[in-house]
């Protein structure tokens, strides 16, 4: 998500507002002069109430993408459910977050300014399946024992070890 705003760089236009690029929001953001190219902290520049974040729905007919408006400040995370436009989307379900990208990054949680892509998925199409316990056996038994060596050792030798 690129923003730009105008405001006056300290480089080259200190009086006059020219454009530049938002990097970062929050305490103290971070902007890029497109002019001369510098980069410097911009302190005074109020984080936006809205954000208009990019949403990628993987749906196994036909994947769309849609913006969303969240609000600044706003925590999202994966597994969390999102709710588009109704009238926009032409879907009537919620959709799963699947996905967060910052950057060139995917990142479990971020805050709504810092998003790039929400990648989601409808609700009705995620099968949720149990997890099965796997047990596995220890692969050593008392049958097939060796000692250090590496000569058989038998069964009753083992016991007596673990008795004592």
């Amino acid at each position: 998500m690129t923003q730009h705003i105008k405001i006056e760089c300290p480089s080259c236009s200190p009086e006059e507002k020219v454009s530049h690029e938002l990097i970062k929001l929050g305490i103290s953001p971070l902007v890029h002069c497109l002019e001369c190219g510098l980069v410097y902290v911009a302190p005074g520049i109020k984080t936006p109430e809205k954000v208009s974040v990019r949403v990628f729905i993987n749906r196994i007919e036909q994947p769309f993408t849609r913006w969303v408006k969240l609000d600044a400040g706003e925590l999202l995370c994966e597994d969390e459910e999102i709710v588009l436009d109704k009238v926009k989307t032409g879907e009537c379900g919620p959709f799963v977050i699947i996905s967060l990208q910052v950057g060139v990054r995917r990142v479990p949680s971020a805050l709504a300014e810092e998003l790039d892509t929400i990648w989601a998925r409808p609700l009705n199409e995620i099968a949720f399946r149990k997890r099965k316990k796997i047990r596995q056996k220890h692969p050593m038994s008392s049958g097939n024992v060796t000692s250090a060596a590496g000569t058989p050792t038998s069964p009753g030798y083992f016991k007596a070890a673990q008795e004592s």
